[in-house]
């Protein structure tokens, strides 16, 4: 059985939010009209992060944070 290159380097939970189809989202985002008034805390941002905090259980938005960064690899302390 070969290997599988499209979930080889991904966390977990970068297999799973790569399962989500982005059209899908983009089309609720177009929908609804989400962004509108958005700079950088997109509506797909907020899904992930909405996603990561019921699979984790987070209690606090501090555990979300630190729980994403540490994710992304990033050594920074969140207060």
């Amino acid at each position: 059985m070969g290997k599988n290159k499209y979930f080889s380097t991904k966390s977990v939970f970068g297999q799973l939010i790569s399962l989500i189809d982005d059209s899908m989202v983009q089309k609720a985002v177009e929908k609804y009209d989400s962004d509108r008034y958005v700079k950088s805390f997109k509506s797909q941002d907020h899904l992930f992060s909405m996603v990561f905090c019921c699979l984790e259980k987070c209690n606090s938005l501090r555990e979300v944070a630190q729980g994403m960064l540490g994710l992304s690899g990033k050594e920074e302390t969140v207060r």
